[in-house]
């Protein structure tokens, strides 16, 4: 694939600019968008360039070796856009990711459970709502996908959707474990808010056996014995 080096390397330094407010040494915050306005670009040439047209995040820094560190940059503009509640932006840079790229070997769970955050912050519940439906018919199993809805079903006050898929996927033998604990935290949420006691004890329980679990491993015991708990 033929590279535009000249684009590479002005996005490269606009990428230090970025790491370097980070961490204080920039205050000047533009070079974030114009980064991001460069990587469209980029990714445009790309793309022209495959033999299907189709292009996958990843593949970016796998076709650049890595020189560039795209994907940890994508995450930290979006990181950075959500600490600064510029929620509109985010929103923007979400539905364009999504867009962007084709998304058939990895899901882009965390960009649609960013997605439905940031609408619920936007007071957009019933889009948030809406869009949760669509993901779970895409992926039905998809803990992300489950636990942004049950926040969408609250956010609307629609205990009983809520509650539905809380019980889907949450039986009384279920632990919480590394993947489900999202799931937990939302379900400990949903028992609060509707004044279910004894439900959001024992969820709250199966939380703090897994927080356990995890600070036992990291803080002691023996590191050659233990395993990892997931």
């Amino acid at each position: 694939m033929q590279m535009n080096n000249k684009k590479w390397k002005r996005f490269d330094q606009l990428t230090l600019k970025c790491f370097n407010t980070m961490i204080g040494m920039e205050k000047d915050q533009e070079c974030w968008n114009q980064a991001y306005g460069l990587f469209k670009e980029l990714v445009d040439d790309m793309k022209h360039e495959q033999p299907n047209g189709k292009l996958e995040l990843y593949e970016v820094d796998d076709i650049t070796d890595f020189e560039y560190e795209v994907q940890d940059w994508v995450d930290d503009y979006l990181d950075k856009l959500d600490m600064n509640h510029e929620y509109e932006q985010l929103l923007e840079v979400c539905d364009a990711l999504l867009e962007m790229f084709c998304w058939e070997d990895h899901s882009p769970s965390d960009i649609r459970f960013r997605k439905v955050s940031v609408l619920g912050a936007l007071k957009r519940n019933d889009e948030a709502a809406t869009f949760c439906r669509q993901w779970l018919d895409d992926e039905p199993d998809n803990i992300l996908a489950v636990t942004a809805s049950v926040y969408a079903s609250l956010a609307r006050h629609d205990m009983k959707t809520a509650e539905k898929l809380i019980k889907q996927h949450i039986s009384r033998d279920t632990e919480c474990i590394e993947e489900n604990a999202i799931l937990f935290t939302a379900a400990s949420t949903y028992y609060q808010v509707a004044g279910k006691k004894k439900e959001k004890k024992r969820i709250d329980q199966a939380i703090k056996a897994y927080e356990k679990i995890l600070k036992d491993f990291w803080l002691g015991g023996d590191e050659e014995e233990d395993e990892l708990p997931f």
